[in-house]
């Protein structure tokens, strides 16, 4: 049986229903075609962890914590982590197109009530893996969440991961970052959650010139056509390893093509 169908499934159940049970039976109908019993024991706690948010119950969201040979060690809250300096996983979701010769990366520009890095460009779609969710699922899910597009695991290109280490005051974000990639036509129609501000496009070739160069250039919105300047200060900050990392990983792929 084809699990994109599931996938599809699921994501519908997420965006249809209320009630959590839905995307838990959904969920429990795909990972019974060839899921461990270990993964829907995951799934099975995402859910419960799903119903009592949907009573009013709030829980800390969870993260699994890691070693620096990316072995796990244990499960700790997300404010914690930061605070302690922890490795844990992250999705990162860089998503682009073409127009004629030229290769496009979609920005997300973060809403202007983010407690962290407000109003400034980032990953296209991007989140952490809460513990026992596995990373394909956390990206199906922050996808949709954050910009609105449904996607089912195979259309996510892997790329690895990178290690990467960012230091904001008192707190040390130590990410092990897992990297997919995502072509965009301008026939998928971007839905932004709360979280999101604005999805705009630059080209390639400039968001590498911003390595080295301090320069501003020039962005437009997917969402309403309005031109964006984006330079480093109004950038997430990244290590510029992971940058290259992700540049040179587009440029190989979109070579192939």
């Amino acid at each position: 049986m084809n699990r994109d169908f599931f996938w599809t499934v699921f994501i519908l159940a997420r965006k249809h229903t209320v009630d959590p049970c839905s995307e838990y039976q959904a969920l429990s109908i795909f990972f019974m075609q060839g899921r461990s019993i270990s993964s829907m024991l995951s799934i099975k706690g995402r859910a419960i962890q799903m119903d009592l948010e949907y009573r009013g119950i709030l829980m800390a969201e969870m993260l699994t914590i890691y070693n620096e040979n990316e072995q796990p060690i244990g499960i700790k809250e997300r404010e914690k982590v930061h605070l302690d300096g922890d490795w844990h996983e992250t999705f990162h979701c860089w998503m682009f197109h073409k127009e004629g010769e030229t290769i496009h990366l979609l920005l997300q520009q973060r809403a202007d009530h983010k407690k962290d890095f407000p109003s400034l460009f980032d990953i296209t779609a991007a989140g952490h893996v809460e513990a026992g969710e596995d990373v394909l699922l956390a990206g199906v899910r922050e996808i949709d969440e954050e910009v609105g597009l449904t996607v089912v695991p195979g259309d996510l290109i892997p790329q690895g991961y990178y290690k990467e280490e960012l230091k904001e005051g008192v707190l040390v974000d130590r990410e092990i970052c897992r990297i997919y990639l995502l072509p965009w036509t301008n026939d998928k129609t971007f839905t932004i959650g709360e979280e999101v501000k604005d999805i705009v496009s630059v080209p390639l070739e400039d968001m590498e010139g911003l390595m080295d160069i301090p320069r501003s250039v020039k962005g437009v919105s997917i969402l309403n056509g309005e031109e964006k300047e984006v330079n480093r200060k109004n950038l997430v900050p990244h290590e510029k390893g992971y940058e290259r990392y992700v540049f040179q990983a587009i440029r190989e792929y979109v070579a192939k093509l």
